[in-house]
């Protein structure tokens, strides 16, 4: 019976370990993508995304509702498993480990981002894999769909 346990914990271990996706990867899934808290439910469900966009020079933070919000510029550097915020408002700079893992939702969702020391949010976040929305208008359209 020993035997079986034990090589329930090694399966265990190695199928956690592997849940989390390679650094390289992750930064490149990092970028361009909606990194959202919750899918509001309703006009007045509070929600923050993240959106890391380094040919626009850096990423924004957005504290919001499906309608009123605020935002956030920033400047970024992702280097392995830390990315490093520069927070101009503040003068801050913050480096935090991060990961990113495979997820069976919440709908639509196919991605989790953790950060470990977020500066501006709640520090779990999910995204699509096969999200294409260079400027964020699919985000906006699907957020006014849920009104």
């Amino acid at each position: 019976m020993t035997r079986i346990s034990l090589l329930f914990v090694v399966l265990a271990a190695c199928s956690h370990k592997s849940a989390t996706i390679a650094p390289d990867e992750a930064k490149s899934l990092l970028i361009d993508r909606n990194w959202i808290d919750v899918m509001p439910q309703t006009r007045d469900d509070k929600l923050h995304v993240y959106r890391f966009v380094p040919s626009m020079g850096g990423g924004v933070f957005q504290d919001r509702t499906i309608f009123k919000g605020t935002f956030e510029l920033f400047s970024f550097k992702a280097t392995g498993d830390t990315i490093t915020f520069d927070l101009h408002q503040t003068e801050n700079q913050v480096k935090s480990h991060f990961r990113i893992e495979p997820v069976d939702g919440p709908k639509p969702f196919d991605l989790k981002l953790v950060i470990d020391d977020d500066p501006r949010g709640p520090k779990t976040y999910f995204g699509v894999r096969a999200e294409t929305d260079r400027d964020g208008h699919v985000l906006e359209a699907e957020l006014a769909a849920r009104h």
